[in-house]
């Protein structure tokens, strides 16, 4: 009699969380729901084209593609284990630190051109986009070594350590804060200066 009790109470029990989960899953639809008519509301009117950059994004990425298979085979081609590189090795060397040179400029170079092609409305600008981004390497080339660097450091360690990942995470969150707060610091002392 008590088991059969003690069942049922289980049961009723049971009946209740399910009442209680569907009710939250009503509640999670709706907002759900709401949350993307707001988001349909704040999209633009005008979506991109992706017929104007399509092309163009695939052929910069077979292009990619074929760099990084020439750049990373070349670097492997002069390692001090294959026979090339036995047959004279100061000179493999030296090809090897071209090669390494090169791809670490084809890297630091992956970072924009995907992003500049998917934001130019207007193609007649493209001259002025480049322009702007080769003054802006003239002008702060160690801006693009050391993101290079932190993004190249974030992957290697992402690659050996995933936990370590916040770790990175908080620190470069972090680093971005103290350079944002630096930069206006230093803009805002230009301003009151006599």
């Amino acid at each position: 009699m008590q088991n059969r009790r003690a069942n049922l109470e289980a049961k009723m029990e049971q009946e209740e969380r399910i009442c209680a989960l569907e009710e939250e899953v009503k509640t999670l639809k709706r907002e759900i729901g709401t949350t993307l008519i707001e988001i349909q509301k704040n999209l633009p009117a005008k979506s991109a084209a992706p017929l104007r950059w399509e092309k163009r994004a695939w052929v910069l990425a077979l292009l990619n593609m074929l760099l990084a298979v020439v750049l990373f085979s070349n670097i492997y081609i002069y390692f001090p284990d294959n026979a090339l590189a036995q047959s004279n090795p100061p000179i493999a060397a030296w090809l090897r630190a071209l090669w390494i040179a090169l791809a670490f400029v084809w890297l630091l170079l992956q970072m924009y051109p995907l992003a500049l092609l998917l934001e130019q409305d207007n193609p007649q600008w493209q001259g002025v986009v480049w322009r702007n981004a080769a003054a802006f390497l003239r002008a702060r080339p160690e801006f693009f070594v050391l993101l290079t660097l932190v993004i190249l450091a974030v992957a290697l360690i992402d690659t050996i350590v995933p936990a370590a990942w916040f770790l990175v995470i908080g620190g470069l969150f972090i680093l971005v804060i103290l350079i944002a707060a630096q930069t206006a610091l230093g803009s805002f002392r230009k301003r009151t200066r006599p």
